[in-house]
């Protein structure tokens, strides 16, 4: 019999009889739950503030109460960025007669430029109840690394260990931090503090060692590739004017997708990822039309994550390899570091502005589909400028070799005939923060530049980095460069140090 459930169906539990199936290994993705724990402090934030209080160190715009259920922040009002730096802190939490304790909580972060510094979470021993956060001291916790999932869908934390400071009194902080140029929105709600140990579930980390379970690809689709490992369970089709998800491959008509879920059993479209399979090597190795016997083989699967039918999703997907060891596409190289500036965002990159004429809001800014993008020009003028986007710290220490790509698009370029001058990738082994010429910079070669009179994206080529190979803390910087009455556009994404 078909089984077949759309998008707005109610979600039924399947009981399925499966024939095809071999080597099913599911108790890698069952989830460990830590059992026995006595809840020290608990808020759900669905009527009220649960006795946390906000403390507004800059800017207008504060935590409150949404009725919906959730305790929420954001610095984008009326279509505008605003500046703020926001704290929500909880009552004090009494660790003093347990040995063990650990928080978690669920919550929601979008739209911001750097995730990791604009929404983090703190815990202090000696902050005083509505005193400004710079009164005590705080110490950064640990989480899992937050992304933004690409829709409004609640994450877990996961458990976060407390116990550092088990024997002792705190207080648990969140962090917001917007600017004028971005400013993301920040939703949070089930806050809940209980003794015991913390128990992380393992959901990969979406690297060929580690591959993502399904759980874990939904959880980072953030728009960056990866690898992703689950079972095939069906496939979905768009039909009857929505999306409709068959969990069976018997029906299969057509050859575009398969889904994928962290076990054969209680299949539910919430617990699955839509594959998209494009035409060639890929699709004709996976397809449930034309190879049936695949539906219920555990496959592992390159691809970008991001929404695909209107749910977590893995596109563009470029690899794959099954159970039996039959593989397809093109293997991807393990990247060191990556960044594809997907998602509006410039990921863990800074901007450095060395020249900023007064006409210039900015030169960098990041773009939803062209990467970040740099210019000097501000109709209808051409500005001198001098703009650096530089990257996280790399760790390099492990590798003999290492080599730079990336895809970059140029335009509007003139009189400026030694791009070199003014569109260069430098490298930096001291570099801190703050302007460039605080630290040494190497300029490196870029093999292939674009012809700067159109937006066709090309790879740089290999980008020798073995300079820096066996080096830490290696950063890496586009410099742009405009000069008066010349101000070209770049556009630089996908990023890769391998």
């Amino acid at each position: 019999m078909k089984k077949i459930y759309s998008y707005l169906a109610v979600l039924l539990t399947l009981s399925l009889s499966i024939t095809s199936c071999s080597n099913l290994d599911e108790s890698a993705y069952k989830p460990i739950i830590n059992t026995g724990a006595t809840t020290i402090l608990s808020t759900k934030f669905d009527t009220d503030m649960g006795g946390f209080t906000t403390q507004s160190v800059s800017g207008a715009q504060v935590w409150s109460l949404n009725s919906s259920g959730y305790v929420m922040v954001t610095g984008y009002v009326g279509s505008i960025n605003n500046a703020n730096e926001d704290w929500l802190i909880s009552p004090e939490i009494d660790l003093s007669g347990v040995t063990s304790a650990h928080l978690s909580f669920d919550h929601v972060a979008r739209y911001f430029a750097n995730i990791s510094t604009e929404a983090t979470v703190w815990i202090s021993t000696n902050y005083a109840t509505d005193s400004l956060p710079a009164t005590a001291t705080w110490t950064q916790v640990t989480t899992k690394a937050f992304s933004d999932p690409g829709s409004w869908t609640f994450m877990g934390s996961d458990d976060i260990s407390l116990n550092a400071y088990a024997g002792q009194k705190v207080r648990i902080a969140f962090k917001y931090v917007s600017t004028s140029t971005k400013a993301g929105t920040w939703e949070l709600k089930n806050f809940v503090v209980k003794t015991g140990e913390a128990v992380v579930n393992d959901y990969g980390n979406g690297t060929k060692a580690s591959p993502y379970t399904v759980t874990g690809a939904t959880l980072n689709q953030t728009g960056t590739s990866g690898w992703v490992k689950g079972y095939i369970v069906g496939y979905a089709w768009f039909a009857n004017s929505m999306n409709q998800f068959y969990f069976t491959g018997d029906t299969c008509t057509q050859a575009t997708n398969v889904l994928i879920a962290d076990s054969m059993s209680n299949i539910y479209q919430s617990k699955c990822i839509a594959v998209q399979l494009p035409a060639g090597v890929v699709r004709n190795g996976l397809n449930l039309k034309d190879l049936k016997a695949n539906y219920g083989k555990q496959v592992t699967l390159y691809g970008g994550l991001m929404s695909y039918f209107g749910m977590a999703g893995l596109k563009n997907t470029s690899y794959y390899l099954l159970e039996d060891s039959t593989s397809g596409g093109t293997m991807p190289i393990e990247a060191i570091y990556s960044e594809t500036f997907a998602n509006s965002s410039k990921g863990g990159f800074t901007i450095q502005d060395v020249n900023l004429p007064a006409g210039l809001s900015y030169v960098w800014t990041p773009t939803a589909t062209y990467g970040m993008t740099a210019s000097g020009f501000k109709s209808p003028t051409d500005y001198a400028s001098e703009s650096w986007l530089i990257s996280p710290a790399i760790n390099l220490s492990k590798v003999t070799t290492a080599t730079l790509m990336f895809d970059q698009a140029l335009n509007y370029v003139s009189t400026m005939a030694n791009k070199q001058t003014y569109i260069s990738v430098w490298v930096s082994t001291d570099y801190q923060s703050g302007l460039p010429s605080t630290a040494t910079w190497t300029q490196a070669t870029i093999p292939t530049y674009p012809a700067g009179t159109n937006w066709t994206f090309i790879s740089s080529g290999a980008v020798d980095l073995s300079s820096v190979a066996g080096k830490s803390g290696v950063r890496i910087a586009f410099k742009y460069v405009s000069i008066s009455g010349d101000a070209a556009t770049w556009e630089v994404k996908n990023v890769v140090v391998y």
